[in-house]
């Protein structure tokens, strides 16, 4: 059995770098101040960091770029059994603070390794029923986020989302209209969301659009939600699966509307089959659009038919 090894018996020498991986996991453990375990399985490498500072996870993002090592969520998902490494991370909650954003408390700024439970005691209304010990980026990773129907983003409760993207931006994703207070900040969020609009008017998005629940694991319907509802591009995240983005902070309406009944069925009156394929087509698009080198974790198939058929071969 591969036990993880520490930073301490690594800087003292149990193991070299001889390999890229070895490299990588030196160069990580004098960089960052977190806690760092890792194994030497090299049919299936793996290591976990514990930030200990913000800081530590840029470090982290930058060699995982050099080396060529995905980035995952801790707690989200589980990476597939290969010789591509995995670099695990804990999301930040050695500084993670819950703060009001105005003095009647209708809007909170959350840190991605805020407890769930601090978020209930805050009456934060979008996380009820959610499992307290949650880390606020495994919350909205999580399909628990994204159980809004089809164009309702509104009810989700989401504002903002700030996120690390696979390049290395940062940029901070929220209303895109009338209501925005500021244009998007990088370039390469720039040439992103007119991508994701013009995937939103595709013929695949048309036809999950017609189901009453979303039937694709990314929440593209953020971008076409219901008239009288302006388009927010943080509701992208709900539900991401830690395969689009890294989390940094989440801003959350405190009240959220009551949302509209859930139907039954996910797929409306379409074909399952091809509702299951436009939502494939879906995910793939985005996926490729927000993350086109695979610096983050593959997705699995379409969250919203799951349990009514397997994805075919």
């Amino acid at each position: 059995m591969v036990t993880p090894n520490s930073r301490r018996a690594f800087l003292f020498g149990r193991r070299t770098a001889s390999t890229p991986w070895g490299q990588f996991c030196t160069r990580l453990s004098r960089t960052c101040e977190g806690a760092l375990s890792w194994n030497d399985d090299p049919a299936h490498p793996q290591a976990w960091l514990r930030p200990a500072r913000a800081p530590d996870v840029l470090h982290a993002h930058a060699l995982c770029r050099e080396y060529g090592v995905r980035l995952g969520l801790e707690g989200v998902g589980a990476a597939p059994r290969s010789a591509h490494p995995v670099l695990w991370v804990e999301p930040g909650s050695a500084w993670a603070t819950l703060k009001p954003q105005d003095a009647a408390g209708t809007q909170w700024r959350a840190d991605a390794g805020c407890t769930i439970g601090a978020l209930q005691a805050a009456g934060i209304q979008a996380v009820a029923g959610v499992d307290p010990h949650w880390s606020v980026a495994r919350w909205l990773a999580s399909e628990q986020s994204a159980r809004w129907l089809t164009g309702e983003g509104g009810h989700s409760g989401i504002e903002q989302v700030q996120v690390l993207l696979a390049d290395g931006t940062t940029e901070v994703l929220g209303p895109f209209g009338a209501s925005a207070q500021k244009p998007l900040a990088s370039l390469t969020t720039q040439q992103m969301v007119p991508r994701l609009f013009e995937l939103s008017g595709s013929a695949s998005a048309a036809v999950c659009l017609r189901a009453a629940k979303w039937p694709a694991r990314f929440r593209l319907d953020a971008l076409m939600p219901v008239p009288g509802t302006e388009v927010n591009l943080a509701w992208l995240m709900a539900g991401h699966a830690g395969c689009l983005a890294w989390v940094e902070s989440v801003w959350l309406n405190r009240i959220v509307a009551p949302a509209s009944p859930a139907s039954p069925d996910p797929g409306g009156s379409e074909d399952l089959q091809v509702m299951l394929s436009a939502a494939d087509v879906i995910d793939w698009q985005v996926k490729q659009t927000f993350d086109p080198y695979g610096f983050f974790l593959p997705f699995l198939h379409s969250k919203g038919l799951e349990s009514a058929s397997p994805k075919p071969d």
